[in-house]
């Protein structure tokens, strides 16, 4: 389907950005073009019902109608931003995910100021640090934004894939007989009593952070990802002033990182790394 897009023009944001990405997810290709309208004349179209055929209005148009392909939210000062009314419309399959958290920030910062966030002067540094490869895409949008979103569409595609992938790491996680934690001289560790799936285990780690939060864990006893003999002992950030697995000597270090908070190394039996444990307190 060959289609068009419609944004404001001046100053770009996330909004239309993000907007327009998952539109063209959604539709299944990347639109014919982008053209950025004074957001006056978009309105006086919309309004005089000279909406061109095949065309979406995204962030202008002061009219929020899905079925004409019209998502603006300036009429109302109440209403969600136009990329979280195109995600309520096409992607209400992925609410609660990481995705969809990320989507609600931006429309909390588009419809009401980043005064509005919680921390907005506690993190200056890491909001400048953060923000400055942002303001190069959204600067970039806003004189070639074809070029901007053919990018936006591969990451946002390779998001949502991985968003599948982690409700299937937090499945993998919660059957019997997969991992178990267990307690060592006070010591809460997650261990896998099962290698989990290639394809689950970068999901894996993004998914069990809720465990370690909710069990207060310090380490994580795992197998090595290209290595299936050799084991990891990663330190988690409660562990962080308690643990050092620098101070521990397998009998077959594989690696030992000097930050003490990473090791692999080849078991000389199965509860030697209770041993290493106890050795890094």
């Amino acid at each position: 389907m060959s289609y068009k897009i419609i944004t404001h023009d001046g100053k770009a944001h996330m909004d239309e950005l993000l907007g327009s990405a998952l539109l063209a997810i959604h539709l299944g290709t990347t639109p014919e073009n982008i053209e950025r309208m004074n957001p006056q004349e978009a309105a006086e179209l919309v309004s005089a019902d000279k909406i061109p055929a095949n065309t979406y209005f995204i962030d202008c148009g002061l009219v929020l109608d899905s079925k004409k392909g019209l998502f603006d939210h300036h009429q109302d000062r109440d209403m969600d931003s136009a990329v979280l009314l195109i995600f309520n419309e096409y992607f209400s399959h992925m609410k609660g995910t990481e995705l969809h958290d990320y989507i609600k920030l931006v429309s909390k910062v588009d419809t009401k100021g980043a005064m509005s966030l919680d921390d907005f002067h506690l993190i200056s540094e890491s909001r400048d640090y953060f923000s400055f490869g942002q303001g190069i895409l959204l600067k970039t949008f806003e004189n070639n934004p074809m070029l901007v979103l053919k990018i936006f569409i591969a990451g946002l595609d390779d998001k949502i894939a991985f968003e599948k992938l982690k409700k299937e790491a937090d499945i993998w996680l919660k059957e019997q007989g997969n991992i178990e934690i267990l307690e060592v001289d006070h010591v809460r560790v997650i261990k896998y009593i099962k290698k989990a799936p290639s394809e689950l285990v970068s999901p894996i780690r993004s998914v069990i952070g809720k465990i370690v939060d909710d069990n207060n864990i310090t380490a994580i006893l795992s197998f090595d990802d290209k290595q299936p003999d050799v084991l990891t002992l990663f330190r988690t950030n409660f562990g962080h002033d308690s643990i050092d697995f620098s101070k521990s000597k397998p009998a077959k270090t594989i690696f030992n990182h000097k930050g003490g908070f990473l090791m692999k190394f080849l078991p000389s039996h199965k509860d030697e790394w209770i041993n290493l444990i106890k050795e890094s307190i």
